[in-house]
């Protein structure tokens, strides 16, 4: 999206969630204000929200300056057959790759989603330097499907 969210709701499983670290989340609803990067010691891929049923972004502000509404825009993005795994951030994957240090990301200036039908595990189970255990893998060699609805509000 090209403005920054405001924040947004989401159901579906509580916090940042990823399939080999799911059993401590808690399904409900939940109100996220802006976008929040997890300030890791080197920025990396951060944010995905697994088996959501609906999210709904809000932001405030479009690059369309005669636009004066006084309520804030949303988008929903709602489960079709099956929940969805989401990320939204202010970066892209590229960017967040290049930087080495947080400081090196660049003002927010977009709105990034991301909607998953598959997403590997991050594994670390005694190092990060170790890959993620086999159920956690996501092959290339296997289709996978996801279906969702798009509303603008």
């Amino acid at each position: 999206m090209p403005t920054v969210a405001a924040g947004f709701d989401y159901q579906g499983l509580s916090g940042e969630t990823y399939p080999d670290r799911m059993a401590g989340a808690q399904p409900g609803t939940y109100h996220v204000d802006g976008l929040p990067v997890t300030p890791y010691l080197v920025p990396q891929e951060c944010g995905m929200h697994m088996s959501t049923n609906q999210l709904t972004i809000q932001r405030w502000t479009t690059q369309n300056n005669a636009d004066q509404a006084t309520q804030p825009f949303e988008l929903t993005i709602a489960q079709d057959q099956q929940p969805f795994n989401f990320s939204l951030l202010p970066y892209t994957a590229e960017e967040l790759e290049n930087a080495t240090h947080q400081e090196e990301l660049p003002a927010a200036r977009r709105t990034v989603l991301v909607v998953a039908g598959a997403v590997r595990g991050v594994g670390g189970i005694d190092s990060w330097g170790h890959d993620v255990q086999p159920p956690y893998h996501v092959l290339g060699t296997e289709d996978h499907h996801v279906s969702f609805t798009i509303k603008a509000n």
